[in-house]
């Protein structure tokens, strides 16, 4: 009975040790088959992120020659007007202060059922109603003239900022999917430091482990710059159609 017992438990060790070997080779060829594959990925990802960060860069650039065309379309133009507007105010403004306060101390004399007083203010208050009307005139001209010229030059850059809408929302989806590109690299970086930790240990099993998990998250990677390059290209049509609508 005793050697029985012996003869199994030294059956069960050998089948232990075989098990440990089979699993370790088998870790190895995981590891060897995955590696072509792995690095064709790591230059893929190396590739795409370069031509994100040039069409991104294109995209910024043409969206701040855009934006400097529409701040100075007419701009010399609506700066005069609105100097013109501003001055004629200011220079109409203690004539027209004068009138409205007589005009308030005549309305209460006549409560106040003073007419000698309402007559005196109505006086001074009609001698300058010629000049009030003038003035009025002069300041309704100038507003007038600015706000038609303002009127123009949206109209002007209405389709513009019409094919610029798109891009808000593009913004956003890109900026979402950076976030989730940014945590899936940090996961992929643990997974490849404990694959590289795993190495130094000898640990075969480990180590196919954590370079299958690196290369999910790198393919999980390589579509979220597949979806933010989209992106940045339909926002490149965007600013495309926008400068062919500049004035």
């Amino acid at each position: 009975m005793a050697q029985v017992v012996l003869v199994a438990a030294f059956l069960t060790c050998n089948l232990t040790l075989v098990s440990a070997a089979t699993g370790w080779d088998s870790a190895l060829d995981d590891i060897n088959s995955l590696h072509d594959n792995y690095t064709a990925l790591q230059a893929t990802l190396k590739t795409d992120n370069s031509k994100i960060q040039k069409l991104r860069k294109q995209n910024n650039d043409a969206l701040k020659s855009i934006r400097t065309v529409i701040q100075s379309t007419d701009q010399a133009l609506l700066s005069r007007l609105s100097s013109e507007a501003s001055s004629v105010q200011k220079k109409h403004a203690p004539l027209l202060e004068q009138y409205s306060t007589l005009s308030k101390q005549s309305t209460a004399a006549k409560k106040a059922k003073n007419l000698k007083t309402v007559t005196l203010l109505d006086l001074k208050r009609n001698k300058l109603k010629a000049a009030v009307t003038l003035a009025r005139a002069e300041i309704k001209t100038k507003t007038t003239a600015l706000a038609a010229a303002r009127k123009q030059t949206a109209a002007k850059l209405k389709p513009v900022k019409d094919a610029l809408a798109p891009i808000t929302a593009l913004k956003k989806q890109i900026t979402a999917e950076s976030k989730n590109l940014a945590a899936t690299q940090k996961v992929r970086a643990e997974a490849d430091k404990q694959y590289k930790a795993a190495v130094k240990q000898g640990d075969a099993v480990r180590a196919a482990t954590e370079l299958k998990s690196s290369y999910e998250q790198m393919k999980r990677i390589h579509s979220m710059q597949q979806n933010i390059y989209s992106w940045e290209q339909k926002t490149s049509l965007a600013l495309r159609a926008a400068e062919s609508k500049l004035p």
